[in-house]
C-alpha cells in the first residue's frame, strides 16, 4: 500500500549520511521495520547512494574533463539551437489547463486525496499505536555484513550480522524496549555489544546463555551513562544453540 509520509522520506539521505539524530534515526527505522513501500524506495536510494560514493572526484580548476562530460555538453548545445516545440506544447497544456471547469476537477481531486490520507493515516491522526511485529520473511539477511563483535569498532557499514552469547535479558518497561548484551566468550563480560529490540511482539526472544546470530543496525550509543556500541534496533535474530 502507497505510503504518504513525506516528511519521513525526505529524512532518507541525511539518514544514510549519519547525520540524524538519534531518535530521529530510530523513528525512521521503526517506519522502515512495518512499511514496504518507503522500504522499497529506500534501497533504491541507497544503491544509488552507493554508486554515487564510488564515481571518481574531479578536480575544479577545469584542466580536464571526461568524455562523457564533452558528450553532454554537445548534445546540450544542439538543444539550444533547436526550435522551441516542447516550450510550446507546454503552454498550450497550461493554457488549456487553465480553465475554470478544469481547475475545480483538480481541486476535488485535491480534496479526495486528503481524504484518503486521513484514512490511512487515521492511527497516528488519532494516537492508535498497533505494536509492529518483525516479520524476517521481509528481509533480505544478504544485505546484512557479517561481523565478529571484536570488528564492531571499527566497522562502518550500517546493517550488520553478528554472533555472540546472550547476558543480562531485560525489559524497559517504560520505552517497552527488550536489551540484552551479546559477548563472544560464555562467562565473559567483554567484548560486549548490547542489543535493542524496539518490538519484540512476533520476534523469538532469545534465552539467557544461548548463542544466536543478530541481524540488525549498528550504532554508537554516546549517551554519558553508556558510551557503548550496540544493535539497534534488532531486526532479526537466528538461534544458532541453546
Amino acid at each position: 500500500m502507497r505510503c504518504w509520509r513525506f516528511y519521513l522520506r525526505r529524512k532518507f539521505l541525511p539518514y544514510m549520511e549519519r547525520e540524524l539524530p538519534p531518535r530521529g534515526a530510530k523513528r525512521l527505522e521503526k517506519h522502515l521495520l512495518g512499511c514496504e513501500w518507503c522500504r522499497a524506495i529506500f534501497a533504491r536510494l541507497r544503491d544509488g547512494h552507493r554508486m554515487a560514493q564510488q564515481l571518481r572526484h574531479l578536480g575544479l580548476d577545469g584542466t580536464h574533463c571526461p568524455p562523457e562530460f564533452e558528450r553532454v555538453k554537445a548534445d546540450a548545445r544542439e538543444i539550444v539551437t533547436k526550435p522551441h516545440s516542447w516550450a510550446r506544447i507546454g503552454e498550450n497544456w497550461l493554457y488549456a489547463l487553465a480553465t475554470p471547469r478544469v481547475v475545480l476537477i483538480l481541486t476535488a481531486l485535491v480534496l479526495v486525496q486528503l481524504a484518503l490520507l486521513v484514512v490511512l493515516n487515521r492511527g497516528v491522526l488519532f494516537g492508535e499505536r498497533n505494536a509492529i511485529a518483525v516479520k524476517s520473511s521481509a528481509l533480505d539477511l544478504n544485505d546484512f555484513h557479517p561481523l565478529s563483535i571484536r570488528e564492531f569498532q571499527s566497522n562502518t557499514r550500517p546493517h550488520i550480522a553478528i554472533e555472540g552469547y546472550v547476558r543480562d535479558v531485560h525489559v524497559d518497561k517504560e520505552e517497552g524496549t527488550l536489551h540484552f548484551r551479546l559477548v563472544e566468550i560464555p562467562h565473559r563480560s567483554v567484548p560486549f555489544v548490547v542489543c535493542e529490540i524496539i518490538s519484540p511482539i512476533g520476534m523469538t526472544l532469545p534465552r539467557e546463555g544461548s548463542r544466536v546470530r543478530v541481524y540488525g543496525v549498528a550504532r554508537y550509543d554516546a549517551q554519558p551513562d553508556r558510551l557503548w556500541h550496540e544493535v539497534n534496533p534488532v531486526l532479526d535474530i537466528a538461534l544458532l544453540k541453546r
